[in-house]
């Protein structure tokens, strides 16, 4: 004879994920769905209308040539999305940045701090502490009300062992500074969980911007991608099948630190033209990326053969993932992706000619947000898939 309550905790998964796949059900859709009785699929929905998860709804609307059926009509329901909340987390060398949604994604509320570049560790979290609670205050949320927090932070990761610096190892140690300062001392989860009172998962900031582009940007519907990064450094996220691809020590798509694609001397030139070029209009340093685009669109040679080949560097470490995953597309993201076509058609003209089948290439939409939502989905995902956990099961 079965174990009737695992049974029971088994229906209750399904019926809860039916109300996740659907924007709302009758109790006779929720029978069909998870494939119970009609006394049964009603014990369903009372047990989760009693923990808070479902409520009752309005009948979506119909068109107005659909003929009503005779009768009482259906009762319909929702499955309540804010029954929980997550965070979203962003640190980098320049702004740390939060967002928080509800358990459908929908974002609530966004805040975002600039940084000094040269901050300390202890200094920078403490800043993502409170940029991360103002956005609950700004949402009108009381801590205990997130169930679950993620954060990306710029550098290498592995699994485990919380943020690892690549110059420490012997390809990286060439490279201009790669993790935050002083982050590969400090336990980042750690200290950001007891700051915020709930537990913080790290990941790395490029990865967790693919995953937002696929879950509401420019890769939307594309289960196989290659995410390049074009900032300061190259890096890129893979993502197959819809999933992160993490690798055994978390550095998967760390192709910047590869010596042979030249990636270091291809940022020193842009970081020279530029600071030229500040320097000749009396401007600060910090935007040398901006000042080299805005004067390659003047067609000033010099500005045009420092973008080309920065962006001819980052084809080929994309062809190299390419060639290794066989994506359906390969997104163009990060803060010189905002140069357009200037940056864009020599990338796809240097892909092509490298890759062994063409492939699609297209520009991200996320902007500035792309890292933060990308961690709110990690967290979301992990929330979720706890909702939906059966223990014995």
């Amino acid at each position: 004879m079965g174990d009737s309550s695992l049974l029971r905790k088994l229906n209750l998964a399904a019926a809860l994920d039916a109300f996740l796949q659907a924007e709302s059900l009758t109790p006779r859709d929720l029978r069909a769905v998870v494939g119970v009785s009609r006394p049964t699929a009603e014990d369903l929905l009372a047990s989760l209308i009693a923990d808070g998860r479902v409520e009752e709804t309005a009948a979506p609307r119909q068109p107005a040539s659909t003929t009503r059926s005779a009768g009482r009509p259906a009762r319909h329901f929702r499955f309540r999305a804010e029954s929980g909340y997550v965070s979203g987390i962003d640190i980098g060398a320049h702004k740390a940045m939060a967002v928080v949604t509800d358990l459908r994604g929908n974002t609530l509320a966004t805040q975002r701090v600039e940084l000094d570049p040269g901050l300390d560790a202890t200094a920078r979290i403490k800043i993502a502490i409170d940029v991360t609670r103002a956005t609950w205050q700004e949402a009108r949320l009381d801590p205990h009300e997130i169930t679950g927090a993620a954060c990306g932070v710029t550098g290498a990761l592995r699994a485990g062992e919380g943020v690892h610096d690549v110059r420490k190892g012997p390809i990286g140690a060439g490279l201009a500074v790669y993790s935050l300062p002083g982050f590969p001392d400090v336990d980042v989860a750690a200290e950001l969980s007891t700051g915020l009172g709930v537990p913080v998962a790290v990941a790395n900031d490029v990865k967790l911007a693919a995953l937002a582009e696929h879950w509401k940007g420019a890769a939307q519907g594309h289960r196989d991608m290659v995410y390049m990064f074009a900032g300061h450094r190259a890096g890129a996220g893979v993502l197959i099948n819809g999933q992160v691809h993490q690798g055994f020590h978390g550095a998967a798509g760390e192709i910047g630190t590869w010596p042979a694609l030249g990636w270091e001397a291809a940022v020193d030139q842009l970081h020279a033209r530029g600071a030229q070029l500040a320097t000749g209009a009396g401007l600060p340093s910090g935007r040398e990326g901006e000042l080299v685009i805005a004067s390659a669109a003047l067609q000033d040679p010099e500005s045009l053969r420092v973008l080309i080949e920065f962006a001819e560097v980052l084809a080929r470490g994309a062809a190299v993932l390419a060639l290794a995953v066989d994506p359906e597309v390969v997104v163009l993201g990060g803060g010189m992706s905002r140069g357009g076509a200037i940056i864009a058609e020599p990338f796809r003209r240097e892909l092509a000619r490298l890759a062994l089948v063409p492939i699609e290439v297209i520009t991200s939409t996320m902007g500035a947000d792309s890292v933060a939502l990308g961690a709110a989905r990690m967290a979301l995902d992990t929330v979720l898939a706890d909702l939906l956990a059966v223990p014995g099961a």
